[in-house]
């Protein structure tokens, strides 16, 4: 395809080594997104700015009406019509043995969601860089944000939704949603480190396992209503504790400390860093509690019962009220013998 030498080349090897991206969305394509791809890997600057590029890179013409509306831009030259699409309200569209052409889309792509709604409708895969120089590349099932040399697979908030609320039944998917998508979306894309503690239960039950901070219940703020984010990312930035958020999305409380008991120091090891152990230790000590941990580095973690969702998949019953209280009940027996 390329001299061994050339940056889509280079592109198309890391892209193959790395292998975030599944094979059946590359194949057939890889001479249009290893373009694309060197394309963002070394972006346009202008005045010392980086300029945002997108494109959709698929076999045939996607669902256009989905999408949005391709203008006339015949008489242009490719690098003007590149010089055109900002990634979020258009992008080039190039399609198998076809020029490229400028797609102005009916909705902004900002967040990793909204890239990956709009890869739906798309055979391939969406490529693009931002301001800071971030790579994505999207298909209808992953994520991967490329920074310097750093590849980040990202699991699909709604995906990843389903996986908790298949572990977790007893969880509210609305409130589940929300919590992905601050802590994706909103958190994780400005280095915000911060646990959140989502409660299981309708009343949460008392606990020397983690003190009740300040209460912020009177305030009725909840992480449904997206017009409180700001307030929410306030407090996530600039507490030191965890936030503890009710089965209905509601806030309680912020600046929660968590008190690990031995129990759960015996039963889960510690973790890569004091934020993740310490949750990861306090759903042990309270299954009535799931936790969502957000590092500044940009990875989302779920625990409950002291263990990553993802690995509760393969072994775990269904969390419902009865094996909360079971677990509990489990626990207190277990602390008892220490």
């Amino acid at each position: 395809m390329h001299g061994a030498e050339t940056s889509e080349s280079l592109a198309w090897a890391e892209l193959q080594r790395r292998g975030t991206v599944r094979p059946r969305y590359l194949r057939g394509l890889e001479q249009e997104i290893s373009a694309e791809l060197a394309r963002c890997f070394d972006p346009f600057v202008h005045e010392q700015d980086i300029r945002p590029y997108g494109a959709i890179v698929a076999r045939e013409t996607p669902h256009l009406d989905r999408l949005g509306r391709v203008v006339d831009t015949e008489a242009m030259s490719v690098d003007v019509i590149r010089s055109l699409a900002d990634g979020q309200h258009s992008v080039v569209l190039v399609v198998k043995d076809q020029p490229a052409r400028l797609l102005l889309l009916h909705e902004r792509m900002d967040t990793d969601q909204d890239y990956a709604s709009h890869a739906v409708w798309v055979d391939g895969l969406i490529i693009c860089n931002d301001a800071g120089g971030v790579v994505r590349i999207v298909t209808d099932s992953s994520v991967t944000l490329v920074q310097g040399r750093r590849w980040i697979a990202k699991d699909l908030v709604y995906e990843a939704a389903e996986d908790i609320v298949q572990v977790v039944p007893v969880a509210t998917g609305e409130v589940v949603r929300r919590l992905l998508e601050l802590s994706h979306h909103r958190m994780s894309a400005n280095r915000i480190g911060a646990t959140l503690l989502y409660v299981l239960t309708d009343v949460p039950a008392p606990t020397r396992h983690r003190d009740e901070g300040i209460n912020v219940a009177p305030l009725n703020i909840s992480v449904c209503r997206e017009d409180e984010e700001p307030l929410l990312l306030h407090q996530a930035r600039y507490r030191d504790g965890a936030l503890l958020v009710g089965r209905n999305g509601q806030l309680l409380a912020v600046n929660v400390i968590l008190r690990p008991t031995r129990a759960s120091e015996a039963a889960v090891n510690a973790i890569k860093g004091t934020r993740h152990t310490s949750a990861a230790r306090h759903t042990y000590d309270c299954p009535d509690v799931l936790a969502f941990v957000v590092s500044t580095d940009g990875p989302v973690t779920v625990f409950s019962d002291g263990r990553r969702i993802a690995d509760l998949k393969r072994d775990a019953r269904p969390k419902t009220p009865a094996v909360i209280e079971e677990l509990i009940a489990r626990r207190c027996a277990e602390r008892q013998t220490l």
